[in-house]
C-alpha cells in the first residue's frame, strides 16, 4: 500500500541565490513536498503508523535556515536527504521550489524547480 504525505505552498525566508541582493535581502521562497510510504498493512489510526507533515515543515525551515545555497536545486537536495535521514518509512521525495519574486526582468508568477529522488537510488 502506498501513502503519500502532501505538503503544499509552505513559504520559507532564506538567504538562498546567486546574487548579492538574495543573500543580503532574503526572499520567500514557497515550496512543495510529496513523500511516498510504503507499508504491507493497513494504519491503525495512530501517529505511529504515519509521519507527521508538521515534522517535515520543521525539517524544510531547518535546512533553508542553517545553511545558504547559491542554487535553490542544491537547497531541494538538502531538504529531499534531510527528509530520508529523519523518516526511514519515507522511501520516494518530490521537491519543488519556487522563487515568486526571482530578480529577473520577465513578469512571471515565479520561478523554480522540482526534483524527485529515491531513498535506494
Amino acid at each position: 500500500m502506498k501513502t503519500e504525505i502532501i505538503i503544499r505552498n509552505l513559504r520559507i525566508h532564506g538567504y538562498h541565490g546567486l546574487k548579492e541582493a538574495e543573500k543580503a535581502l532574503g526572499q520567500i521562497f514557497e515550496v512543495d513536498i510529496t513523500c511516498d510510504m510504503h507499508t504491507d498493512v493497513p494504519p491503525r489510526d495512530v501517529m505511529e503508523d504515519t509521519v507527521c507533515y508538521g515534522e517535515i515543515c520543521d525539517l524544510v525551515v531547518s535546512v533553508s535556515e542553517n545553511e545558504v545555497f547559491n542554487l535553490i536545486e542544491t537547497l531541494a537536495e538538502r531538504i529531499a536527504s534531510a527528509i530520508f535521514a529523519s523518516f526511514p518509512p519515507i522511501q520516494k521525495v518530490r521537491v519543488e521550489i519556487r522563487k515568486p519574486r526571482a530578480p529577473i526582468r520577465h513578469i512571471v508568477n515565479h520561478v523554480g524547480i522540482a526534483i524527485e529522488r529515491d531513498r535506494h537510488g
